[in-house]
């Protein structure tokens, strides 16, 4: 069989261009799943094995499932005993972390928070 000699020349670059593709979409899901709260491994290993149609299990398998953030929304507030016990002694709390404070403070000694 005739094999035209300019074959290799396309074949080869095509062939890499689609195995980086899947190598950057797997690392895409690894990305994903873990921001998920789900094995990054694992789905990287089945996308790197499957390719697009474990591309495409990731995709309904995950659906809705929220983004996990390592990172507070809001800051904390204080217990309720400390709210309690500043209306009811004249107690000062820092509104950050909730420790008790020296009346006129400007710092909070416990969390380094500024109280003006």
């Amino acid at each position: 069989m005739f094999q035209p000699y300019w074959f290799p020349f396309f074949f080869i670059p095509f062939m890499a261009a689609i195995f980086i593709v899947v190598i950057l979409l797997a690392v895409w899901v690894y990305r994903d799943a873990e921001k998920r709260g789900e094995s990054g491994i694992l789905w990287l290993i089945i996308v790197l094995i499957t390719g697009i149609i474990g591309l495409i299990i990731w995709l309904i398998v995950r659906g809705d499932k929220p983004v996990i953030s390592s990172e507070p929304t809001t800051k904390v507030p204080p217990p309720p005993q400390a709210v309690q016990a500043t209306q009811t002694t004249g107690a000062q709390f820092c509104p950050n972390c909730g420790a008790s404070i020296q009346p006129n403070s400007v710092f909070c000694a416990n969390c380094g928070a500024s109280l003006e």
